[in-house]
């Protein structure tokens, strides 16, 4: 008898969730979130300066582009005519309180590392520790963790636009 009286609300519950799933809504996020990462997006060109263990220089010639993905997000590519390619997913943008500009959070992936001395390239996870973009300076700076071999440390690049300081700076 009971079980008579639950089959209804059952069959009811079970169309809600139906309904529900197969709901035409978009994906996509439609908040400040994703309209402020609008407005950080685009390509950037500087130098680096690229720390680990045993090395501790500055590179001209790079570029930084923020796109906005599918979902909303950020993606940084940070390009580099020497070490190669890093690729940066889920970064979200922020403006900052006290001022112009924005702050960069979150995000990882991958850095496809060429070998300058053996050829070939290597890829390493990294992930953004920090960034800003504001006005014509932005800066980002990453992390390649387990750089190299284990035991040597991690990576640190700091990608920067403007004139790449000298080594006395």
């Amino acid at each position: 008898m009971r079980l008579t009286r639950l089959f209804p609300l059952l069959a009811l519950v079970m169309g809600a969730i139906a309904f529900v799933a197969c709901s035409d809504d978009d994906p996509k996020p439609q908040g400040k979130g994703s309209e402020v990462n609008k407005e950080v997006v685009g390509t950037y060109a500087g130098w680096t300066h690229l720390k680990t263990t045993y090395l501790d220089r500055n590179y001209a010639n790079d570029t930084l582009t923020l796109a906005l993905a599918d979902d909303g997000t950020l993606t940084g590519t940070f390009t580099d005519a020497t070490w190669g390619v890093a690729t940066i997913k889920g970064i979200q943008a922020s403006k900052i309180e006290a001022g112009e500009g924005y702050t960069l959070a979150g995000g990882e992936g991958s850095f496809v590392m060429n070998n300058p001395r053996q050829g070939g390239t290597q890829e390493f996870a990294c992930k953004l520790e920090s960034g800003t973009v504001s006005g014509s300076k932005q800066q980002m700076i990453a992390v390649i963790s387990a750089y190299m071999e284990v035991g040597h440390g991690d990576m640190t690049f700091t990608f920067h636009t403007g004139e790449m300081l000298t080594e006395d700076e």
